[in-house]
């Protein structure tokens, strides 16, 4: 698995974990929905934007990070 090389790279692989955890959670599959709050959604709260509306790459946590890089890789 090969680490994003630009801050955007790592915007794009959050936002596909993000896509992915929204996906999970409007599934209506009671299974699906736990495991996402289980192992997402407290990493989700804790980042944050900037002024101009663009995540804050420094508040992703290393959970969050390995999750969205595993789902671009998976994509891939």
């Amino acid at each position: 698995m090969i680490p994003p090389k630009t801050r955007s790279e790592m915007e794009h692989n959050f936002f596909l974990a993000l896509e992915d955890f929204n996906e999970r959670i409007n599934s209506g599959d009671k299974d699906r929905i736990e495991n996402a709050v289980w192992a997402t959604a407290k990493h989700i709260e804790r980042v944050k934007k900037t002024p101009n509306n663009r995540v804050d790459v420094s508040t992703i946590n290393k959970s969050m990070r390995l999750q969205a890089n595993m789902k671009k890789w998976k994509d891939v």
